[in-house]
Parts: C-alpha cells; structure tokens; sequence
C-alpha cells in the first residue's frame, strides 16, 4: 500500500468514526447506533496499526539496518545431519550407574528387612504381656463463651 492509499484510508476511517460518535452520542441506548461506532472505531485502528509499521519500515530504511529475514516454516528446513545421542552422551555409563544403584537399594532394603523380622520374632519370644493401655489426660471443660455485654465492660 502506498503512501496516498493509507491517508485516504486513514481519513475516510477518521470521519466515519465521528459521524457514528455524533450519532451514538444523540442516543446513547440506540444498539444500532453502538455497534457502528465500534465498527468505526475497529477500522480505524486497523487504519493505524499500518501506520505503525509504515514507520517502522521506515525507521530501517534511514538506519540502513540490513533487512530482518523472514525463517522458513520447520517442514521447508533441510535436516541437519547430527549425531545419534548415544554418540554424545555417555548412555552406557548412564545406564551401568542406574543398575548398580537398583541392586544397592534392593540389596539396602532386604537388610532392612531382616533387621524388622528379627525384631518381630524378638516380641514374639518375649514375655507374653498385657498390651500396655494408653493413659489419656484428664480433659478440662470447655469455657463459655461471653456474652456480648461482658465482653463491652471489660
């Protein structure tokens, strides 16, 4: 678009925009009267929003800035040839680490294990005791609550 298009745009847009105000403003419960000013008012942001990047085209032309370029989509790139992640990382060592770590927590577990079954068989031989009963505390009673006029005097 050049230069002339966009000011008759813009200008067309600008008058339109205050012909639906006036309108609107006439009678402010009209619908109709609403929705063309909305209308009026979304064009002409459109209107400005191409001036906005007019004048950024611009500001890179006057800089002499070198032109930003635009990035093919992901399908339209050639694939770069790369090295499989085996290659790169150190899969083999990765996967040594885990399986001694696997068999350290199972074999730290089964030790475990055994500690909590000789503690088991322990009880068992012991003396056959009563189960020892739980002592609760002695609860106190609950406060009343105030009445309103106590709470006032204090």
């Amino acid at each position: 678009m050049n230069a002339e298009e966009t000011a008759m745009r813009l200008q067309e847009a600008a008058a339109k925009c205050l012909s639906s105000l006036d309108a609107w403003n006439k009678d402010l419960k009209n619908v109709d009267a609403r929705e063309a000013l909305l209308e009026a008012v979304h064009e002409l942001r459109k209107v400005t929003s191409r001036l906005e990047i007019d004048i950024a085209m611009n500001d890179r032309k006057v800089t002499n800035a070198k032109p930003l370029p635009i990035p093919e989509h992901k399908s339209k790139t050639e694939k770069k040839s790369q090295k499989p992640l085996s290659e790169i990382l150190p899969v083999a060592e990765i996967k040594e680490t885990r399986k001694r770590r696997k068999i350290e927590i199972e074999s730290s577990n089964d030790d475990q294990d055994d500690i909590e079954d000789q503690i088991d068989t322990e009880d068992d031989n012991g003396d056959n005791e009563k189960p020892k009963k739980t002592e609760k505390r002695p609860t106190r009673p609950r406060r009343k609550k105030r009445d309103s006029s106590e709470q006032s005097t204090d």
